[in-house]
């Protein structure tokens, strides 16, 4: 059994127990506090095993930079240390190299070669990286070869400290969160979902929100209560609110409640939220 999700199997068995079933609405103080014990510690499993993937993209990543220090942003060897980088996690998409300029050097997978030669200055993370030359996470992107994700960039410094460039990892996040949250979501009638602090949707069962930014969305816009939990998570790490949303996979509008906390690397941060019914 997974190491974050069984201590969440002795309390929800205790709450089932006493409840008679988690779907059903709770009437005492006494089970909803058990409920929401459930959640946090849930919400607990899920964000520190989205974060120690995190960590552990970021490492593979500090690990090429370093490397690529002393080969060079291009070359067999460089793509040998780029592959090796795709091939760490399988929710990772491309590996690239790009100079002080922004001008892409060396790619990985070979299907991605083709942006070799581009200049990224139009991007946003891009500039950053190269004018900032310190490890950063983007926000949800498009890919220059086709595609959404979220990368990881590292500087690149050359024996002597000059700046050579950077590497960057790009990896899809609902991937990265999926098992987590199918894990969490087998154990209690609850459901995962994880944002941009602007509200764009990382990770949602309902895979057509992925990529939708919440303030935005017309699904949302009936909702008030959903764009108040939106406007909270945005400016609080961690906190509890209710609203009213629709019951999933149904038109029945139901009274929700949500525990939420926060993930993140350099800055960069996502709210992961646990969401059930009350």
């Amino acid at each position: 059994m997974n190491r974050f999700l069984f201590p969440c199997a002795l309390v929800l068995a205790l709450v089932l127990a006493g409840a008679g079933c988690l779907h059903a609405p709770y009437a005492t103080n006494d089970t909803a506090t058990a409920r929401h014990h459930v959640m946090q510690q849930l919400l607990q499993g899920v964000a520190g095993s989205i974060q120690r993937d995190l960590d552990g993209l970021d490492a593979t990543v500090s690990l090429a930079a370093h490397n690529l220090g002393a080969t060079g942003l291009s070359g067999p060897e460089a793509d040998g240390i780029l592959r090796s980088v795709v091939f760490s996690h399988p929710c990772i998409h491309t590996a690239i190299t790009y100079d002080a300029n922004g001008t892409v050097r060396a790619a990985e997978p070979a299907d991605v070669k083709v942006i070799i030669g581009q200049n990224l200055l139009d991007q946003e993370n891009v500039r950053r990286a190269t004018s900032t030359q310190k490890p950063l996470m983007s926000e949800y992107f498009a890919l220059a070869e086709g595609g959404e994700a979220v990368s990881i960039t590292h500087p690149v410094f050359s024996s002597n400290g000059e700046f050579l460039g950077a590497v960057s990892m790009t990896f899809s996040p609902s991937c990265l969160v999926a098992p987590y949250a199918g894990e969490a979501m087998g154990y209690a009638p609850v459901i995962v979902n994880v944002a941009q602090q602007d509200g764009r949707i990382l990770y949602h069962p309902d895979r057509a929100l992925i990529g939708k930014p919440t303030f935005n969305e017309p699904a949302f816009a009936s909702f008030p209560g959903v764009l108040a939990l939106a406007r909270r998570y945005s400016d609080e790490r961690s906190g509890y609110a209710t609203f009213s949303f629709y019951r999933t996979g149904t038109d029945v509008v139901v009274e929700k409640e949500a525990f939420w906390d926060t993930v993140g690397l350099h800055g960069t941060e996502w709210r992961v939220m646990v969401i059930g019914e009350r």
